[in-house]
C-alpha cells in the first residue's frame, strides 16, 4: 500500500476547516489506495458541483466523475496523490475554504499538479467539495 504524504501547514483549524482538513486526507488516503470510488465521495454528487481547470468549467457531479472514471480507469492509472494545505479557513459553521498544492506521480514521474481551491460545503449528511478550482 502506498503512504499517504500530507502536509499541514494551517494552524490547527476547527469546525468547518477541521472537518474539510479531514476530507481532504480521506481523500489522499483513498487514492493512494487505488480506491477512485471513495476519493469521489469528498465531492458532492449533485448537479451543483462544479470544477474549474484551463481547459474551462465542467457543472454537476455526473460529467466530473464520468471524466475522473475514465481518465483513470485502472487504479496502476491513478499513481501517487500528494497533498500539502496550505490554507483552511472555516466560512461559518456549515462550510470551509481549502487551498492546497497538490501532485500525481507516476513510476517516479509528475503527471500533473499544481494549486487547487476548494469550498466545501454541508452536502448529503458531511462537508464535501462543491466547488474546486485546479490550476
Amino acid at each position: 500500500m502506498l503512504a499517504v504524504t500530507l502536509l499541514l501547514l494551517a494552524a490547527s483549524p476547527s469546525g468547518a476547516a477541521a472537518e474539510a482538513r479531514h476530507g481532504v486526507e480521506a481523500q489522499v488516503a483513498a487514492w493512494n489506495r487505488g480506491d477512485l470510488e471513495t476519493a469521489l465521495e469528498t465531492y458532492c454528487a449533485e448537479p451543483r458541483m462544479t470544477w474549474v481547470t484551463r481547459g474551462g468549467v465542467t457543472r454537476g457531479y455526473d460529467e466530473f466523475a464520468a471524466g475522473m472514471r475514465q481518465d483513470f480507469a485502472d487504479r496502476t492509472l491513478m499513481g501517487r496523490y500528494e497533498a500539502e494545505l496550505l490554507e483552511t479557513r472555516s466560512l461559518g459553521r456549515r462550510s470551509a475554504l481549502v487551498v492546497l498544492r497538490w501532485s500525481i506521480t507516476r513510476d517516479g514521474r509528475r503527471l500533473m499538479g499544481g494549486v487547487s481551491t476548494q469550498i466545501w460545503e454541508r452536502c448529503r449528511g458531511r462537508l464535501r467539495i462543491t466547488l474546486e478550482h485546479a490550476s
